[in-house]
């Protein structure tokens, strides 16, 4: 039973402490529904070749169906020579883009970067993290800054 709210300050510990909800009908369960599903982090498209940054990734899909509702997207990250880590790029929209700015001097950024999704809930669940040196992910993309002399060539002729 919720006391009954007075002036003073035992009317605003009252209220304080007063119910945000009531229960109807007889038990203690509230209908609805938990969610323990983790969401769809949709699929990342990089494009198959850059010859500067950033490298620009897009990506679709993201979803969590019936669920809390999607909370972020996330964008990993891996080369060749590292395993898989969150480029510290996110977004809250089931679609969109990522600028992805590779770290280190010009040339020595050169590589092929493998690029997949991570996705969360608004309860926290989360999709799959990559691990480790596996998997190329949803897209490569071949990163090589290097001028190509040869091309300077036909471009003064």
């Amino acid at each position: 039973m919720i006391p009954p709210i007075t002036a003073g300050a035992v009317g605003l510990f009252a209220l304080a402490t007063a119910p945000l909800f009531a229960l109807s009908g007889s038990g203690d369960s509230v209908p609805g529904t938990l969610d323990t599903v983790a969401p769809n982090p949709g699929v990342a498209t990089p494009p198959a070749t850059a010859q500067e940054t950033p490298i620009v990734v897009t990506y679709t899909g993201a979803s969590d169906g019936d669920g809390s509702g999607l909370a972020l997207v996330e964008l990993w990250v891996r080369t060749d020579a590292a395993s898989w880590i969150f480029a510290g790029l996110s977004d809250t929209e089931p679609s969109g883009s990522f600028s992805f700015i590779p770290t280190g001097d010009p040339g020595d950024i050169d590589a092929d970067y493998y690029f997949t999704l991570v996705a969360e809930d608004a309860v926290g669940n989360r999709s799959n993290e990559p691990e480790g040196f596996v998997g190329d992910g949803d897209g490569t993309t071949t990163l090589n800054t290097e001028t190509n002399v040869r091309d300077w060539m036909v471009l003064d002729q």
